[in-house]
């Protein structure tokens, strides 16, 4: 039995030191260096993150104003009908029905045209702002040596120690104009 353990222990022994060996003869590999950016802060911190928003706000606005009187029309158009519901004929009374309900109709088609149109907008600008952002992430990954820049997103990213987070570093670029147009 004693002799059992002790083949035993040497047998472990030797996949060991063989184990240790290996590894001191096997190539180095270069160390990975994995940074991080949060594009959402820079899309709420920067200039030029900003005036896309802001943009795209008086945008929104303008087009709900438009959607807003609108509906207005088409309520004051309601009410009036109801008014001279009593007092309209029957092929009268359809034929108004019919055409608040298509202007109801054209009006949520154009809401849903607003929205679309928005969307594009906003994908546009956030676009503009992420590629001049790519050149400086760019830089920064070859200047540091980072093997690859992850975006961090709610969800993707679970933990990263905060040294390896370029977002300040983007952001102070892009506001002093680095990047292109």
């Amino acid at each position: 039995m004693k002799k059992t353990l002790t083949l035993g222990a040497l047998g472990v022994a030797l996949v060991i030191l063989a184990m240790v060996r290996a590894n001191a003869a096997a190539p180095t590999t270069p160390a990975t260096k994995v940074g991080y950016i949060d594009l959402q802060r820079t899309l709420n911190e920067t200039k030029a993150g900003r005036a896309a928003r802001d943009r795209l706000e008086g945008e929104k606005k303008k087009k709900q104003k438009e959607i807003d009187e609108k509906q207005a029309e088409i309520k004051k158009g309601a009410e009036e009908l109801e008014k001279q519901r009593v007092v309209l004929k029957q092929d009268v009374l359809r034929q108004r029905e019919k055409e608040l309900q298509e202007r109801y109709v054209a009006l949520q088609n154009t809401f849903m045209q607003h929205q679309q149109d928005l969307a594009k907008r906003e994908a546009q600008l956030t676009r503009e702002i992420f590629e001049k952002a790519s050149k400086i992430i760019e830089s920064i990954a070859k200047r540091d040596g980072f093997t690859m820049i992850l975006e961090k997103t709610e969800g993707a990213v679970l933990y990263a120690d905060s040294s390896m987070d370029i977002t300040p570093e983007v952001n102070k670029r892009l506001d002093s104009g680095e990047g292109g147009k």
